[in-house]
């Protein structure tokens, strides 16, 4: 138990005892605490945004899967409306009136300001069908203008607003004609050519023509007989009519949004043409949340990077909606939390600052002399591999071989046992060089280096000894031994097929010559210097070829050579 005290005033003389010039550690220390530090509260606030952001993004699904669930209830109004006349020979106004009475528009699909009927009309019938409207007894028509086909003007074929309801503020789209329009017309077309819902949005009605209120069309065709026909061709055949329903984005949002939610969320929609030429790709902007009155402002560009986006079909058209956050979504005590973190890590990084000026001068010094020590053993292996080894074969150097077969003759001298030298050459290797390039000459050199290894024992001792010239060292190996191993070197090297970018190198022969000791030499030098004779008399006689040096072929007479 009294360890720690006796050994505080140990600690306090080997901080004495710390030298001058290891302050500058203490510094870089605090400073990497500090940077670590900074990085970690980095990390914690990146997990607070992401957290942040995933509550948000559960936010945003709710408000985008609520308008989903609203856009689809409109179009199960449409459907039940074909249903409706799919199931009678004749829907009378009164009827069309009542069936809406019981859907309770106002109260239970909020946005929508009407649904509607329209039947297809020829040219030929225009004045019939003018003159049936007019002799309705309904008394839902009395006190209406006067019922008339408009725009005025002269048609194929009208698809004409008959049924409207409520009629009401409506009733100045009472008569129109859905093909006199462009885009009414094409959102029919789509609705009879798909049979399914089609939709086109940014439309401003007859009523709000004096107001700046955009609506969206919902359209879904009728056909004889029922149903939605199989093909194109019959669908276009037997549509006969057209019924569909209107609303307005503002209302329809504001009646599926609470006003709590529009206040911490910005909400803006964007249709996307689906059809190529329909608008810019951005989409065309419908609702702004900001702009509407249904909030105050938009929302803080720096709460963007929490944007959502989501993509809602609406009929064959596409809803594009971006959800942005009104107020900051991370927590309070999530801020709190990160800065009592990072209140934490600097009082750490004080504490280990203070703790760094109690490292022991013999701890340091330590540490230094075994890295010094480390990085001197490495440097020796690297230097004594380069001493070694020849930089582009990989095989020994001439430096080396000649110290160690120095070594290595003495031993056979000493126990009696023979020792042969190889030298070999190239033949005429220049012309790789000024054919092909000297990078084609150093992939000879090369490959010729691989022959040796694969033509070589283990206690064999292969090099490159300068150039084109290399020697192989075969201790205790007879003279007539290395002539043959000489031999398959050579055959070995005559196997090589090299390509060098593509094209063939041709041939590739060397000349080969053969000395051993005790046969021929009782130096090293010597025995070196005979073999290199024997390699020249193998150059002179025709190259590709091995040549045994023999003391009367070195005095010049050729004749009495081996030669294989």
């Amino acid at each position: 138990m009294t360890a720690p005290v006796d050994a505080k005033p140990d600690v306090i003389a080997r901080l004495r005892q710390l030298p001058m010039h290891h302050r500058w550690l203490r510094w870089a220390v605090l400073a990497a605490s500090l940077a670590f530090s900074a990085a970690s509260t980095y990390y914690f606030s990146v997990q607070m945004r992401q957290e942040a952001r995933s509550r948000f993004a559960t936010i945003a699904v709710g408000v985008a899967n609520d308008v989903q669930s609203r856009i689809r209830a409109y179009g199960d109004v449409l459907f039940a409306m074909r249903g409706l006349f799919d199931s009678s020979d004749k829907v009378t106004r009164d009827e069309f009136h009542r069936f809406a009475q019981a859907l309770s528009l106002g109260e239970r699909y909020s946005g929508v300001t009407n649904i509607s009927f329209a039947p297809r009309v020829p040219h030929a019938r225009k004045l019939q069908f003018e003159r049936a409207v007019r002799a309705e007894t309904s008394p839902l028509v009395k006190g209406l203008p006067e019922f008339a086909i408009k725009p005025p003007g002269g048609r194929a074929e009208y698809l004409v607003l008959t049924y409207i309801e409520p009629m009401g503020k409506n009733v100045a789209a009472w008569g129109l004609d859905l093909n006199a329009d462009p885009l009414r017309r094409s959102v029919v077309d789509r609705a009879r050519d798909s049979g399914q819902i089609a939709s086109s949005s940014g439309v401003t009605l007859l009523r709000d023509s004096s107001a700046s209120v955009s609506s969206t069309l919902l359209r879904l065709a009728l056909y004889r007989g029922g149903g939605v026909p199989g093909s194109l061709e019959e669908r276009q055949r037997l549509n006969w009519g057209m019924v569909g329903s209107t609303l307005r984005i503002s209302e329809m949002i504001d009646a599926t949004l609470s006003k709590e939610r529009l206040s911490r969320t910005q909400l803006q929609i964007y249709e996307v043409g689906n059809a190529p030429g329909e608008g810019p790709a951005r989409g065309t902007l419908l609702f702004d949340s900001a702009a509407s009155g249904a909030a105050t402002g938009p929302a803080p560009a720096e709460f963007s990077g929490y944007a959502v986006t989501h993509r809602l079909a609406v009929a064959d058209r596409e809803w594009r909606l971006r959800i942005v956050p009104r107020k900051d979504p991370v927590d309070f005590l999530d801020k709190a939390g990160s800065a009592a973190i990072l209140a934490a890590l600097l009082a750490i990084s004080a504490l280990l600052f203070w703790l760094m000026t109690s490292v022991a001068v013999s701890e340091s010094r330590g540490a230094e002399l075994a890295q010094r020590n480390r990085e001197a053993a490495l440097l020796r292996e690297k230097l004594r591999e380069q001493a070694m080894r020849d930089k582009l074969t990989g095989l020994y150097n001439r430096h080396y071989v000649e110290e160690w077969f120095d070594l290595e003759l003495r031993r056979a001298q000493r126990h009696g046992r023979p020792i042969a030298a190889i030298m070999l050459d190239v033949d005429h290797f220049k012309r790789f060089n000024d054919s092909f390039g000297h990078e084609a000459g150093d992939l000879v050199l090369q490959e010729l280096a691989g022959a040796l290894r694969r033509s070589t024992r283990g206690s064999d001792v292969a090099s490159r000894y300068g150039g084109e010239e290399f020697l192989v060292l075969l201790p205790e190996c007879p003279f007539d031994t290395a002539l043959r191993k000489a031999e398959q070197m050579r055959e070995e090297v005559a196997k090589l097929e090299l390509r060098y970018d593509g094209r063939p190198l041709g041939p590739i022969s060397v000349s080969l010559g053969v000395a051993a000791f005790p046969d021929h030499a009782k130096e090293s030098a010597e025995l070196l210097r005979h073999a290199d004779e024997a390699l020249y008399e193998a150059k002179g006689a025709g190259r590709t070829r091995v040549v045994a040096y023999s003391a009367t072929a070195g005095a010049g007479a050729s004749n009495q050579t081996r030669v294989l």
